[in-house]
């Protein structure tokens, strides 16, 4: 878990967590690590932006509009294969600044996987987190303000 920049007092960028969940399975099994193929599953990250600098970014808006974005992209490794999956297979999720919000989670991180996407196997997640300008497509931010967390293991069966 990790993010940069991070300057005390002025600007800080920590992806904390990344959380796998089972929508169709009781809460008592959550987190979920082993899943099966034909079910879908949640992905969900959790991050914060803070001090001076950083909460002005996230709240700078232009004509009423957010400036910046987040691009979150989650990945799946495959543990001895060759499979590799970027999720969303659409594209990264674009999420807008809030302006006077610090922490996004699952709210605004949310997706879910439909059944059937990953081959069955054993793969390492992981999600990169980037400030971007809005439409940016991922192109970041002059600061390069990034952050990831990944090493969350599930089984696909």
């Amino acid at each position: 878990m990790s993010g940069q920049p991070n300057v005390p007092g002025w600007f800080t960028f920590d992806v904390k967590s990344m959380d796998v969940l089972e929508p169709s399975v009781p809460g008592v099994f959550l987190p979920s690590t082993i899943i099966p193929r034909t079910g879908p599953f949640q992905l969900i990250a959790n991050f914060e932006i803070g001090e001076l600098f950083g909460k002005g970014a996230n709240d700078l808006v232009a004509s009423g509009n957010p400036v910046f974005e987040y691009d979150v992209r989650y990945f799946a490794q495959m543990i001895g294969g060759s499979s590799s999956y970027r999720l969303p297979t659409a594209g990264p999720l674009a999420i807008r600044c809030i302006p006077n919000t610090y922490s996004y989670g699952s709210a605004q991180t949310n997706i879910l996987v439909p059944p059937n996407t990953l081959d069955l196997g054993t793969y390492e997640l992981t999600c990169t987190v980037k400030m971007c300008p809005v439409g940016g497509g991922g192109q970041g931010f002059p600061w390069h303000v990034t952050g990831f967390v990944g090493g969350l293991m599930i089984e696909v069966y």
